[in-house]
């Protein structure tokens, strides 16, 4: 298992409420599921839906 260490400045965790916040504000910290999110948000404006997949299943490996 990877261990990674996550900051999270004290201001944060103490003003959270829910564990809810909590998540959302680390989404926030991805620029990668952000730019994600900005790309959907514009497809659906534009009446492009597409359902949604996680990123292991839109890109299977080739060594499958």
């Amino acid at each position: 298992m990877k261990t990674e260490i996550v900051e999270i400045p004290a201001a944060v965790l103490s003003s959270v409420e829910t564990l809810d916040e909590l998540q959302d504000w680390l989404t926030g910290q991805n620029p990668a599921i952000i730019e994600e999110l900005r790309v959907a948000r514009q497809e659906d404006l534009a009446g492009e839906f597409k359902p949604f997949k996680p990123r292991h299943q839109r890109c299977p490996s080739k060594s499958k």
